[in-house]
């Protein structure tokens, strides 16, 4: 039923790496959309000018005009999607992209994160994600088990069999990562972000990103997308809506996700990051690949 998947990882990578990729064509696009973007939100186009919540939300914007851009160099390449995913933020980018909202519509819900640092900062609460490498999630799961409460730390997300996600207490995730290195893990580090996503706590700090996601007109998307939360196909405005709502503060299952989309018949993923990141942590079987917009640009990669 499908054979090519977009996937979309939104926030997380530097922009100077997701930059470098573009080719001068991609990069005079970006920079219009940019310019575009920064102008409405009140941004200043010299990043370096941006201080406080605004040079956070300047950085936030460039994953997402890039997904963007390189969606659109796919698209003008004739490869178009059967369906797709988003990772965490890239839930909003694939939801624009897509056509359920409109780009300014998704910027502008990336710009209610503010509100939740706002919130955090007041609260004097101290969060922060971080990143497991070589344990499974169930693994990740039996070891935190009568370690942690779920107040203190959740599995924010697996990714894939060798890479999971864990989100909360910033003291609990120093602690979680220590415990891990010391039963073997291949790498684990914080993330310092400054807050938690994916875990259950963050909803009592979503209240504008919550009333924005209900107010916004969503559409029927032009093309499917797999849930990460329950893993059924979304083919509706209010399917896609209720994804957006859940984003922030529900534990999400990425790796099970590209399983439910490789029996649903997909063979070719293509990474949506300028920078190939969601081909770093995911993983699909020898008879699936994922295409990377290095592999698009550089021949890789044929229709």
């Amino acid at each position: 039923m499908y054979s090519k998947a977009f996937l979309f990882n939104g926030i997380g990578s530097k922009p100077e790496k997701l930059l470098a990729q573009l080719t001068p064509e991609m990069m005079d696009r970006y920079e219009a959309y940019r310019k575009e973007v920064f102008f409405r939100l009140g941004l200043d186009l010299d990043m370096d000018k941006n201080t406080g919540y605004s040079a956070k939300a300047a950085e936030w914007m460039v994953p997402f005009l890039c997904d963007r851009v390189v969606y659109e160099y796919l698209i003008g390449k004739g490869i178009v999607p059967d369906i797709g995913a988003g990772y965490s933020s890239g839930i909003v980018s694939a939801s624009a992209c897509f056509g359920s909202i409109k780009h300014d519509d998704a910027y502008d819900i990336v710009m209610t994160h503010l509100s939740m640092f706002r919130g955090l900062q007041k609260k004097g609460i101290k969060l922060d994600m971080g990143i497991i490498i070589g344990f499974h999630y169930d693994e990740l799961k039996e070891l935190f088990s009568g370690k942690f409460s779920s107040d203190e730390l959740v599995i924010g997300s697996g990714n894939s069999g060798f890479h999971v996600m864990i989100s909360g207490r910033a003291e609990a995730v120093e602690k979680a990562i220590a415990l891990c290195l010391d039963e073997g893990a291949i790498k684990a580090f914080t993330m310092n972000t400054g807050t938690a996503f994916h875990h259950p706590l963050m909803e009592q700090y979503s209240s504008e990103y919550i009333s924005l996601c209900q107010k916004l007109e969503y559409k029927e998307p032009k093309y499917p997308i797999i849930s990460v939360f329950d893993h059924e196909v979304m083919k509706t405005a209010d399917e896609v809506r209720k994804e957006n709502l859940l984003n922030v503060f529900t534990p999400m299952r990425w790796d099970l996700a590209l399983k439910k989309l490789e029996e649903l018949g997909v063979k070719e993923f293509f990474d949506i990051s300028a920078n190939g990141a969601i081909n770093k942590f995911s993983r699909v079987s020898r008879s699936c690949r994922v295409y990377t917009l290095e592999d698009i640009v550089g021949g890789g990669y044929t229709l």
